[in-house]
């Protein structure tokens, strides 16, 4: 086969996908991935102020799986506090309702989202940076003395339309059975994903900061509303992208970012924020399944 048939094909496969998935978000017909329903509760547990911790441990002990991954990350290093948790209620009386309902969400959206056969690095690759995007969120609200939870989440599901937009990719691949190169289903992914976000986010029903921040993080200064937590959001998403990149990102330009100025942080805000790298990578592996 000759080089020119070959990158014929590969584009006619990069048109026929891109086009099938643009027709069916201008349709309104392309199915998103209904949220997790252990997410879906853990999101209504946690705001409402009438429940307790029995319930959430409850709910997430009804799921098998999701329950032997949260105890686990409950004993790692990162979270655990010396003798083994061996109950779902121990956890909830050592980590807290806030931070259990986290460490459920995060399982229960990775368990279920952030899969896509045939794209197994790229998603993987993804997850990390979610889940990074989380840890340095914590990190930075905390600086601002801000909500820890709801901007771990904010970082957490940032680019929730992205193992999304892989999942329906690989779908289509299979429905129109053509191949795909990783390449070009890394620019269907990065021109289709602003748009499936908005649907998840809205589909999902998801509470209004997340759905601020998830679609204006790159924009925080003109977001709606929860502008800092747009910024915070951007920042956290910048800082998991130095980690993963250090060699290609210099600490010393991530420092010169106008957010910083934005969130009116100090310079030796900004320094321990880069300290905490070792921090967020740990959280990052406690929580990766």
């Amino acid at each position: 086969m000759s080089t020119n048939q070959t990158t014929q094909e590969a584009q006619h496969a990069k048109s026929v996908i891109a086009g099938a998935l643009e027709q069916g978000l201008n349709s309104s017909q392309l199915e998103i991935p209904v949220m997790p329903r252990v997410a879906q509760k853990v999101f209504s547990l946690t705001n409402d102020p009438n429940a307790d911790v029995g319930d959430l441990s409850k709910l997430i002990h009804d799921d098998q799986s999701i329950a032997s991954h949260v105890l686990r990350i409950a004993n790692s290093a990162t979270y655990g506090g010396g003798d083994q948790i061996v109950s779902l209620q121990q956890a909830v009386a050592r980590l807290g309702m806030n931070l259990l309902g986290e460490i459920a969400i995060a399982v229960s959206i990775q368990s279920d989202v952030f899969k896509a056969p045939g794209y197994e690095a790229q998603v993987n690759r993804l997850l990390k940076h979610a889940l990074a995007s989380g840890a340095y969120g914590k990190e930075i609200a905390r600086k601002r003395r801000r909500n820890v939870e709801g901007q771990f989440l904010c970082g957490l599901l940032h680019s929730i339309g992205k193992p999304i937009s892989l999942q329906l990719i690989g779908q289509a691949v299979a429905e129109h059975e053509v191949n795909l190169e990783p390449k070009d289903a890394a620019t269907i992914v990065s021109v289709l994903s602003p748009q499936i976000a908005k649907r998840v986010a809205i589909d999902w029903n998801l509470p209004k900061q997340i759905q601020v921040t998830t679609l204006h993080y790159r924009t925080y200064d003109k977001a709606p509303s929860f502008k800092d937590e747009s910024a915070a959001t951007y920042l956290s998403q910048l800082l998991a992208n130095w980690i993963m990149n250090p060699t290609k990102i210099d600490a010393t330009s991530i420092q010169k970012d106008p957010v910083f100025e934005y969130l009116n942080f100090y310079p030796d805000d900004v320094e321990d924020l880069l300290d905490k790298q070792e921090d967020v990578k740990a959280v990052v592996a406690a929580m990766e399944l």
